[in-house]
Order: C-alpha cells, then structure tokens, then sequence
C-alpha cells in the first residue's frame, strides 16, 4: 500500500461501522493519517464515539450541516488542532422518507430542498471551509465516490440537477473548476 502518515483526514458522515465514510477513515487510519470525525447532534455521537476512538481520531466534533455557523465551529477546531488538512472525505446525504420511497416527479417542494441543502449544499460548504486549510492548490481539486464521476463532463457547471444522487457529482465538477 501506500503512506498517509502525518496527513490530516476529516471524514464527515460515519454512522455505524458499515457506513463508506467509516471505511475510509479505517484505510486511512491503517496507511497512519491522523483523523477528525463528526457525528449528527447528541442522540447520533454515542454511536460514533465508540468508533472514533476504536479509530484512534484525534478530533470528534458535532457538525449538523443544516445549521449555520457549524462549518465554521469545525474548521475553526481543526486549524487550532492541526493547523491544516490534507484530505476530507464527504459522505453525508438525507432526503425525507415520504419524498425518499416516491418517484422523483413526486417529490415535494420542501423534501427536495432538504435534500439538496444537507446532500448537496453542505458538500460546497466543506470545500469553502477547507479550501484555506489545504496547503497545495492540487489537493482543492475535490473528488466525489459516486461511480458515475469518470462520465463527468469537464465544462459541466453547476446546475441542480432533479435527482439528489447526482448533484453532488455536478457540484464537484464546478467546485474543482473553480478552486483549481
């Protein structure tokens, strides 16, 4: 394999031991980079403590991405710790259960914004925040774990698209166009 030690990793969204985002702060932890995690609010942080120290993460913070202000709180503890970042890893998504289980077409008005502000919004919002923590302009050239992102178009800008799923794949291609 390859060495991440001494490279500084947030990975936001671990919710149980099977979820991607704790995956990846396992490789990482394995190739020796130091982590930050996050958890939801007070009812999700007992079931990702557990795994962040499991983990051995040198930071766990609350960040609910619906709220203002959070992002801020969590970089801000991040350049006090750490000083920098070298990788985040955005593995978060919601969408309401009546607008989840119903055709896109039916989906309502409300359910699409939350889905697109928490899914989507937040995603753009942790590139804002760690754009000035990153410390070479190659690493603002964010990535997204869809498997759709090789069929990315490179002049693609950002545009909602109808389905949550695959917005945050347009807003990496712009987010990359415009931080790299």
């Amino acid at each position: 394999m390859f060495s991440l030690a001494g490279k500084k990793a947030l990975v936001i969204g671990i919710a149980n031991s099977q979820s991607i985002a704790y995956g990846c702060a396992k490789a990482f932890r394995e190739q020796g980079a130091n982590l930050a995690v996050t958890y939801l609010n007070e009812k999700a942080e007992p079931f990702v403590r557990p795994l962040a120290e499991e983990l051995g993460a040198d930071l766990v913070l609350p960040l609910d991405v619906t709220k203002d202000g959070q992002f801020g709180a969590l970089f801000d503890s991040i350049r006090q710790h750490w000083g920098r970042i070298d990788i985040c890893v955005h593995s978060i998504a919601f969408c309401p259960r009546e607008d989840l289980h119903a055709r896109v077409m039916d989906c309502s008005r409300a359910g699409f914004a939350t889905a697109m502000d928490v899914s989507v919004y937040s995603f753009i919002s942790m590139v804002r925040g760690a754009d000035e923590l990153l410390e070479r302009a190659a690493e603002r050239a964010p990535t997204h774990h869809l498997a759709t992102v090789d069929r990315s178009v490179p002049t693609l800008r950002f545009s909602p698209a109808a389905k949550p799923r695959t917005s945050p794949e347009a807003s990496t291609t712009s987010t990359a166009d415009i931080t790299s």
